[in-house]
């Protein structure tokens, strides 16, 4: 039927579409990170407005795990999106077979296992510069804080949400990108 194919078409095209914004995303935190680097070389004495400047830098771990849940997003919208092609397109065989393989779902044991792979290096790359932000925010609003309050504990936190942040990273891969 030429409305069911049509309705398929679009389908395996929003969720390419899904698909094609993550490096978009990633492009964005890496200029959070380049400008964090900039702001860090460039800077001058603290004066002045030294709470608004700390605030701002650090808003930009909060900015980067933004992204990342929106990254979760579109992997979680295209999921659906395929499901609903195994579930309501069987026809060719062929079609429910491969969206089934992307998703790690697949009746083949390596396909499955170079899913896994893929999905790990996924969390890996959108954690990574998260934490890297969180960690050189901290570093670079020491200065403008009064010594002793935050500062003292501003590092230890960063550092801290680091592995607690991969290992959420790391079990969203079964609970919400590999579910059934």
């Amino acid at each position: 039927m030429p409305l069911e194919e049509d309705l398929y078409k679009s389908l395996v095209d929003e969720s390419k579409l899904y698909r094609e914004k993550v490096p978009a995303i990633w492009l964005q935190k890496f200029t959070m990170l380049g400008a964090i680097i900039v702001f860090a070389v460039t800077k001058a004495e603290p004066a002045g407005q030294n709470s608004v400047v700390a605030a701002a830098i650090l808003s930009l771990p909060i900015i980067a795990l933004l992204l990342d849940l929106k990254l979760g997003e579109f992997g979680i919208h295209a999921n659906v999106i395929d499901h609903f092609i195994i579930r309501n397109f069987p026809d060719p065989p062929i079609i429910s077979e491969w969206e089934r393989t992307k998703w790690g779902l697949g009746s083949n044991p390596a396909d499955r296992r170079w899913i896994r792979v893929r999905s790990v290096i996924t969390v890996a790359v959108t954690v990574a510069p998260t934490c890297i932000i969180a960690v050189l925010s901290a570093l670079a609003a020491r200065p403008f804080l009064p010594p002793g309050s935050l500062a003292r504990y501003l590092l230890m936190s960063a550092i801290c949400f680091c592995p607690i942040y991969l290992a959420i990273g790391l079990l969203s891969i079964r609970t919400l990108l590999f579910r059934r």
